[in-house]
């Protein structure tokens, strides 16, 4: 489905936390292409890449995400490291794609999205915390209205990460133009041990999927920035959550447009998904 350029109107610009420590670079600052949806919005797919630090090792990683219910598909994260000082990135890049070609072909994904933001910030203290944009409504293809994304960090403990206070979760939320919560996107309760030991967090890219009939599909992909061998590394979490409806109809109840529901991929940052029947971690 063709995209209207119209469709989004950018309201506002980023807002960056201020007060960090102005060292704060990525060391090994993990870059990322978009692959795109399915045709129905109902899958995601992006990639990331780059160079280990301390090693300089290539790597590529191939993230495939199930919209409706902000899960890995199955088989997901596609994961390639090279070690060899020999090793190129290209040869990296290429072996994940290949490993995820056969669910990406099945899925029909790589049709384009709306894109909302996209920033390359390799700095904790240039992240955006805060995003404010308008998705109209467009005859049958329903938008959002004006809404705002907001990442608010608080302070937690993981055993096997001796940075102590500076540790840090993240909450993701969708809010209405005046600050009035519509949908939280994602809640850290613990940091997972794959997701290292993060020190802050930002908003990297926004994307929209409209969809005839239904609301939008809304993808975040949230920047990490964890400590590291050389300094703070940045990779990459992809939030995924689909709309009914606008959630600022009048004719939207609260019940209508709840969490997506399970554990995300933000949660379970490459932790690899169990086989059907097997119990969660």
């Amino acid at each position: 489905m063709a995209i209207p350029s119209a469709l989004v109107r950018l309201a506002a610009t980023l807002a960056v936390l201020a007060g960090l420590a102005p060292a704060a670079w990525a060391a090994d600052a993990a870059r990322r292409s978009i692959i795109g949806f399915s045709p129905d919005g109902a899958y995601f797919a992006f990639e990331e890449f780059g160079i280990q630090d301390g090693s300089a090792f290539p790597y590529a990683n191939v993230y495939i995400i199930d919209t409706a219910r902000d899960e890995w598909v199955r088989g997901s994260p596609h994961r390639v490291l090279l070690q060899s000082d020999q090793a190129r990135l290209d040869q990296a890049r290429s072996e994940a794609r290949n490993a995820a070609s056969d669910t990406l072909v099945r899925l029909a994904i790589g049709q384009q999205g709306e894109v909302i933001v996209s920033e390359a910030a390799d700095r904790l203290e240039k992240a955006a915390r805060f995003v404010a944009f308008t998705v109209p409504d467009q005859g049958p293809v329903r938008g959002l209205g004006t809404v705002r994304l907001r990442i608010t960090e608080h302070q937690l403990q993981r055993a096997g990460c001796a940075f102590g206070k500076d540790l840090r979760g993240f909450v993701l939320q969708l809010e209405d133009a005046q600050g009035a919560p519509l949908r939280v996107m994602h809640e850290d309760r613990e940091i997972p041990p794959s997701r290292g030991c993060p020190k802050g967090y930002g908003i990297s890219e926004v994307q929209i999927f409209p969809r005839i009939g239904k609301g939008p599909v809304l993808v975040v992909i949230v920047s990490v920035y964890r400590f590291g061998f050389e300094g703070l590394d940045r990779r990459y979490i992809g939030i995924a959550t689909a709309f009914d409806k606008n959630p600022q109809d009048p004719a939207a109840s609260p019940a209508a447009e709840p969490p997506a529901p399970g554990p995300t991929p933000a949660a379970r940052t490459q932790k690899p998904k169990p086989p059907p029947g097997a119990p969660r971690p």
